[in-house]
């Protein structure tokens, strides 16, 4: 039996996790288009985004990241595998290590960094940049707002 059109507006997260998930399926095509059918939207999204230029703890990168440091673990295992990332020891602390880009990493991270910023341009396109700044403020408040682990999150992956 054919579902029922409703005339009721979708829930602001309904949108927000719709657009979330138009993000992440453009992304992963993105990525396959450019040669990176290995990577998924995960590996852009909670390692490349969270790394520090000169390297990161992983323990660091799953708390920025909000997930435990195993699942992280097998992240960052992926990728090392696949010759995006290194751990190599930190030099401010020998007995640690600390995650890099390798250069097939280096050139996954722009590639990423440039869809997300066609994906803003675009909608920018269709809503004006104006209300869309008016979209990224009010969503940055209302993430300030959220409890801490949620604020912290959204402060870790602010510009």
């Amino acid at each position: 039996m054919p579902e029922e059109p409703t005339s009721a507006a979708p829930f602001l997260p309904q949108l927000i996790g719709q657009a979330f998930n138009l993000i992440l399926d453009g992304l992963y095509q993105h990525l396959v288009e450019t040669g990176h059918e290995d990577l998924r939207p995960t590996h852009c999204l909670n390692v490349f985004r969270f790394m520090d230029c000169d390297g990161t703890r992983p323990t660091t990168l799953a708390r920025r990241a909000g997930m435990t440091p195993q699942a992280m673990s097998e992240l960052v295992g992926y990728l090392e595998q696949r010759d995006y990332v290194r751990r190599v020891p930190d030099p401010s602390d020998g007995r640690g290590r600390i995650v890099v880009y390798a250069d097939r990493g280096t050139r996954a991270a722009e590639i990423s960094a440039a869809y997300f910023a066609d994906v803003e341009a675009r909608w920018g396109a269709v809503v004006g940049p104006g209300r869309l700044e008016d979209v990224r403020s009010a969503l940055a408040q209302i993430l300030g707002a959220a409890p801490a682990r949620t604020a912290h999150a959204a402060k870790a992956s602010a510009p």
